[in-house]
């Protein structure tokens, strides 16, 4: 691994020269003892050679020792750094090492961990909070407008304005949730089976399942739920067919050795490829075919977000002729087929 680089060259070089003093001196005492009786100072140089060997090897071990234990603290950094990268808990750094520019870079990484996991808590806090407060008018208008309003059609009007700007709050939510989810054995196909019983009797969808059974999968239930259902009313809404009819999604998955690929295939209009590296930014619309004022913009950042929780991954990409396909890649359990 690129962190031991140091260590194991200097292991490296410690044996090459030991192995070739070794050599050296076997070679030289051999030829001393054959000519000790023809020139005695050739055993003294022998004597003077191994205790050079000697001093070059101790000084080439301490070299590794010191080389070990100077890196030890960048292992630390490193292993530190990739679990903050990965959302997790990132642990604290010694401190009160010996060295002062190790103990400086120590403290100011445990500052920016700890920063961002304040940070982190008071945007989910302060968006708990705004979801909380806007909720509360929100079912007083409802309840006004259906005491007051005659007009059958403006009711449905208000009525689904309303319903719109309550599901806009819950993608903010769900887009704040700073918990780590609790990663358990998952059936896939039962589990988009869930996802996509939600869908019944939505005339915009049409879905095809085409999974093998008994798959199974490392994920939160109710973020790969928040997943599939996501990526299928973002299908619903921008993948209708040319002539009006229902958008059709293709669910399909297929195992790897350490994973499971999950692929959600639609025939719409696709998205730009310019486009397609920041579909997952918050409130990034594509082209007019794929953007409805009706959406939050948060999506498919949703869904990016809660596969990354989950130790996966997502990518997107237009299909050959037309249509955009999201490919899901979430550990593999043991048992799947």
């Amino acid at each position: 691994m690129a962190r031991f680089r140091l260590f194991w060259l200097t292991l490296t070089g410690m044996a090459v020269w030991l192995l070739t003093l070794l050599a050296t001196w076997v070679l030289s005492a051999s030829w001393g003892g054959w000519l000790a009786g023809r020139d005695a100072a050739q055993t003294d140089a022998t004597r003077a050679f191994g205790a050079l060997a000697a001093a070059g090897t101790v000084t080439l071990a301490m070299a590794a020792l010191a080389a070990w234990w100077l890196s030890w603290p960048y292992r630390a950094l490193s292993q530190a750094a990739q679990r903050l990268r990965e959302g997790d808990a990132a642990p604290e750094l010694d401190e009160k090492a010996v060295v002062q520019e190790i103990r400086e870079v120590n403290a100011g990484f445990n500052r920016m961990a700890a920063e961002l996991a304040r940070a982190e808590h008071d945007r989910a806090v302060m968006l708990a909070g705004l979801s909380h407060d806007l909720r509360t008018p929100l079912a007083r208008l409802r309840l006004e407008a259906e005491l007051s309003v005659s007009e059958p059609q403006a009711l449905a009007h208000m009525a689904a304005d309303i319903g719109q700007l309550d599901a806009i709050i819950d993608k903010f939510t769900d887009y704040a949730r700073p918990d780590v989810p609790k990663l358990q054995t998952v059936d896939l196909h039962q589990q988009v089976e869930v996802s996509c019983k939600r869908f019944d009797g939505d005339t915009r969808l049409r879905i095809v399942l085409a999974l093998p059974t008994h798959l199974l999968v490392r994920a939160d239930p109710v973020d790969l739920d928040r997943v599939l259902v996501n990526l299928l009313e973002n299908a619903a809404r921008y993948a209708r067919a040319r002539d009006g009819g229902p958008a059709e999604m293709t669910v399909s998955a297929y195992p790897e050795p350490q994973e499971v690929a999950l692929l959600l295939r639609d025939k719409g209009p696709g998205v730009p490829d310019a486009h397609l590296g920041r579909l997952t930014q918050p409130f990034f619309r594509g082209n007019a075919a794929r953007s409805e004022p009706s959406g939050a913009g948060l999506g498919l950042a949703i869904v990016e977000r809660a596969v990354k929780r989950m130790r996966g991954s997502l990518t997107l990409r237009n299909l050959p002729g037309q249509g955009l396909e999201a490919c899901i890649r979430l550990p593999r359990a043991g048992g799947g087929s």
